[in-house]
């Protein structure tokens, strides 16, 4: 015989604080790579705008989005429906292969003027 409540979600917010954590650590991510990169380009004697853009963009939006994803988690988690996003993913991936164009192209006009 089972019990009623075998089956109930032990930690609700779980799942939440695991997105949170994996958007944090991405932001940091991005972050590093940004001022990774404005470090190398002022050695290099290149513009360092766009480790600097790409640092705080990562920052700010890392910081956002984290949030806004958490609330929306706990939210539908506890009206026991599922927190999955079908368009989330592959949205977040072609922006983040627009941003990463577009600092190209920048990098790559910067360089042709040199």
């Amino acid at each position: 015989m089972t019990r009623p409540d075998e089956h109930v979600l032990i930690d609700v917010g779980g799942p939440a604080e695991r997105t949170a954590l994996a958007w944090q650590r991405t932001s940091l991510g991005v972050v590093v790579v940004g001022a990774l990169a404005a470090r190398w380009s002022a050695t290099e004697q290149f513009p360092v705008w766009p480790g600097i853009v790409l640092a705080a963009f990562g920052g700010v939006i890392g910081l956002l989005l984290g949030r806004q994803r958490y609330i929306r988690i706990m939210t539908t988690v506890r009206a026991g429906e599922t927190p999955l996003s079908r368009y989330l993913v592959p949205a977040t991936a072609v922006f983040m292969v627009l941003v990463v164009a577009a600092i190209s192209v920048g990098i790559g006009i910067e360089l042709a003027e040199l």
